[in-house]
């Protein structure tokens, strides 16, 4: 989605040179807001950039729904997300997207609150 929580664990990820031989699949879902090619071709060269095999996807729709089904269909075997970039009170209110994932996912899942 190109918040910080995301970009933070993108850079995460690339720091790390042990997880280099692992495909990576950087999917964002959700309305189209303009700047999906954008985030996502950082994404992809950041990865890239570090010796990641990266494919990348927009898939339109419901996050909850979209991501699973793509972990689904691509055999995807763990999650890893930004999580949290709303204070624990606007997440009562408002909901949580990283909580609908966690609840949702059939997949070992790491969530990054950097």
């Amino acid at each position: 989605d190109g918040k910080r929580m995301t970009r933070n664990c993108i850079s995460m990820l690339a720091a790390n040179p042990t997880l280099t031989d692992l495909p990576v699949h950087v999917v964002m879902s959700g309305k189209q807001n303009g700047e999906v090619d954008k985030h996502l071709a950082w994404a992809s060269s950041t990865l890239a950039k570090s010796g990641f095999e990266v494919e990348t996807a927009y898939l339109p729709g419901d996050p909850e729904q979209q991501i699973t089904q793509a972990i689904a269909d691509r055999e995807i075997d763990m999650l890893v997300m930004g999580a949290y970039s709303r204070s624990p009170l606007k997440s009562l209110f408002l909901g949580s997207k990283t909580n609908d994932l966690l609840r949702a996912s059939k997949v070992p899942t790491v969530t990054v609150h950097l």
